[in-house]
C-alpha cells in the first residue's frame, strides 16, 4: 500500500519542534516535518488534511484490571477518548520479587508497597545478578508513597518505573519534580474506575501544591511513552511519533498551543517558540475534542 501524507496539522513528534505534516506506511512512522518538502519525499502517497488538528500519540491506559480494582474499561470507550488498552502483567507482592527477577519475570508491585523496601531488595538482586538483569524486568512501582533520595537511587539504578495514578491517589505532598529528577522513569494512568479521563489526568499531575507538579509536556510523556514502557514497551520509540514508531497517533481538534514555563517557581503559560519546548493544548481551556484515533496506521476509533 501506498504512504499516507497528513499535512496542515499541529505534530507533535521529536523529528521536528515545528512540524505540521506526518506520513506513515505499512504501520510505521516514515517522516515527520514542514508541509512544505511532503508531496515531493511522498509523490504517490494518499493526502490527508488535517484542518489544523493537533496530532500526537494516543494515551495509554495500562490499568486495565486487575491492579487494586474490580472494573474494567471497555476498549471502544477508551478509544473514543483517545486512549490504548495495553494491560499489565498482574501485580504481586514484594516476597515474589527475588523469584521473579531471577526467572527474568515481570516485577510489578501491587499498590501500598513500602519503597524503603522494594529498594533494598532490588539493590541486594542488583548485587546478585548484575543490574542490567534487574533492569530487564522492568520493576514497577504502583502508587504515590513518599520516597527519600536514597531509595529514589536505588530504584532509578535498576530502571523502576513509578506508576501513578493521579486520578485515584492523593498526590498532595508528593514531590513529581524531585522524583523525575531522580531519574526513575514516570508513567501514569488515565482511568478513575471505569471512566477514563485523560485530560483530568494531566491536569492532576501538573497541579500539585507547592509547584510539585509536572509540566504539562512531561505529563503527557507519562501518560503516553511513560505507560507504553510500563506495559513492556522497550524499543525506545512506542509512545512517540519518531521515524520508525508505530504510527498510533490520536488527532485533537483543539485550541492555540502554549508553552508553560517556570517563572519564579510559578508555572505561566506562553506561546513563546523561543522557548524550544513543544507547545502543547490549553490545559486551562476545556479539553480537546477527538478527532480521530489511528492504530498502526488504521482507523481504530473518531469521535465526531
Amino acid at each position: 500500500m501506498p504512504a499516507t501524507l497528513a499535512t496542515g496539522g499541529r505534530v507533535l513528534t521529536p523529528a521536528s519542534r515545528d512540524a505540521t505534516a506526518l506520513a506513515w506506511e505499512e504501520g510505521q512512522v516514515v517522516w515527520a516535518g514542514s508541509d512544505a518538502p511532503g508531496p515531493a519525499l511522498f509523490p504517490d502517497a494518499h493526502h490527508l488534511d488535517l484542518a489544523g488538528d493537533w496530532v500526537a500519540p494516543p494515551f495509554v491506559e495500562c490499568v486495565v484490571g486487575g491492579v487494586d480494582t474490580d472494573t474494567t474499561i471497555d476498549a471502544a470507550t477508551a478509544a473514543a477518548s483517545g486512549i490504548l488498552l495495553t494491560g499489565l502483567a498482574a501485580a504481586h507482592g514484594p516476597d515474589a520479587v527475588a523469584d521473579r527477577a531471577r526467572e527474568g519475570e515481570r516485577v510489578v508491585l501491587e499498590p501500598g508497597t513500602e519503597p524503603t523496601r522494594l529498594a533494598g531488595e532490588l539493590t541486594r538482586l542488583a548485587d546478585e545478578l548484575g543490574r542490567p538483569a534487574v533492569a530487564r524486568c522492568t520493576p514497577i512501582l504502583i502508587g504515590a508513597a513518599e520516597i527519600s533520595d536514597d531509595d529514589l537511587a536505588a530504584l532509578s539504578a535498576v530502571g523502576t518505573v513509578l506508576l501513578l495514578r493521579p486520578l485515584v491517589d492523593d498526590l498532595t505532598g508528593l514531590d513529581l519534580v524531585r522524583i523525575a529528577a531522580s531519574g526513575v522513569a514516570l508513567a501514569a494512568s488515565v482511568r478513575a474506575g471505569s471512566e477514563v479521563r485523560p485530560w483530568d489526568a494531566l491536569r492532576a499531575l501538573t497541579r500539585v501544591p507547592g509547584g510539585r507538579g509536572l509540566s504539562p509536556r512531561a505529563a503527557f510523556t507519562a501518560t503516553t511513552r511513560g505507560a507504553r514502557r510500563a506495559a513492556g514497551a522497550r524499543d525506545g520509540l512506542s509512545g512517540t511519533l519518531a521515524p520508525g514508531a508505530p504510527a498510533s497517533f490520536a488527532r485533537w481538534q483543539t485550541g492555540d498551543l502554549a508553552v508553560v514555563a517556570a517563572d519564579d517557581a510559578v508555572q505561566r503559560w506562553s506561546t513563546d517558540p523561543r522557548s524550544g519546548v513543544p507547545p502543547m493544548p490549553d490545559l486551562t481551556g476545556p479539553d480537546p475534542v477527538l478527532r480521530a484515533l489511528v492504530v498502526d496506521g488504521e482507523p481504530a476509533g473518531r469521535a465526531e
